[in-house]
């Protein structure tokens, strides 16, 4: 049966506007660099801390099913835009901000589509299944592991202290011991090295 003209065009235009992920830049910076960290950067970052920390945790998941989990969810940013984890103001509406840029960008999808690509989106931000817990401790993770990378760099410019960024990690540290004994390390070396402000 040859494919709906329609759908394939749906497709392709979605893949297009996912491309805008490579523009979205975050607060933390690429190591060795004066660049930021983009969306996409992230996502890749993530996956890879998946896929290494999977079978290094008690945690029993399907590692697809975490990693579409790892990159559906920032795609919402293209439309919402990124929001910086420590700044307060940001992220009062945060949720309702993401929720439509959702249904704007997954609604532009053929339907079917559309409702995966929402329901594994909606799933990553509930995070009560165990892909979910890996996938936001990996995010949580990541997010750590690349401000360590670049010496502390956006901590200190934005005031960031260790005891702010354990709040921020509590996801990863309540996922699986081996992700707070990870983070355990890296903070350690962070405050032995001074990246803390």
């Amino acid at each position: 049966m040859p494919a709906d003209p329609q759908r394939l065009h749906s497709l392709i235009d979605f893949l297009v506007v996912a491309d805008r992920m490579k523009s979205i830049e975050r607060r933390t910076y690429v190591g060795g660099s004066e660049r930021r960290e983009n969306d996409a950067e992230h996502c890749w970052h993530m996956a890879l801390c998946a896929l290494l920390l999977h079978r290094e945790v008690g945690i029993e998941a399907d590692l697809g099913h975490t990693l579409s989990l790892v990159l559906v969810h920032d795609l919402v940013e293209i439309y919402a835009g990124d929001t910086y984890a420590y700044d307060d103001a940001a992220l009062v509406g945060q949720a309702e901000r993401e929720a439509a840029a959702a249904d704007l960008l997954f609604g532009d999808l053929p339907a079917d589509v559309g409702a995966r690509m929402r329901s594994l989106w909606d799933e990553f931000e509930a995070g009560k299944t165990n892909e979910a817990k890996i996938a936001r401790a990996c995010d949580r993770m990541q997010g750590f592991l690349q401000n360590f990378i670049a010496e502390g760099r956006s901590w200190r410019e934005h005031g960031v202290t260790p005891e702010r960024t354990k709040v921020r990690m509590q996801p990863a540290y309540d996922a699986d011991p081996v992700f707070g004994e990870l983070l355990d390390v890296l903070y350690a070396r962070a405050q032995t090295r001074g990246y803390f402000g």
